[in-house]
């Protein structure tokens, strides 16, 4: 994963597509995405101790949906 985060942040965001941690309960988080106002939680839970792991998979799903927005062009 060497590639620029903020490119394919930056198709996303065209593209009205934004990965977001959102708050569970008072230990917790889940990652959001809202495309375009729909919206879809994941399922794992990341436990504020876990912060660096869930942003890891943040970047990793931005790197994932703008490799599929490319390919469509």
């Amino acid at each position: 994963m060497n590639k620029e985060i903020h490119l394919y942040m930056g198709m996303c965001f065209k593209e009205n597509i934004k990965i977001y941690p959102i708050v569970y309960d008072r230990n917790s988080f889940k990652i959001e995405i809202n495309y375009d106002g729909r919206i879809k939680t994941g399922k794992e839970k990341y436990k504020t101790t876990d912060q660096k792991k869930m942003q890891k998979r943040i970047i990793e799903l931005y790197y994932e949906i703008g490799d599929k927005i490319q390919s469509r062009k």
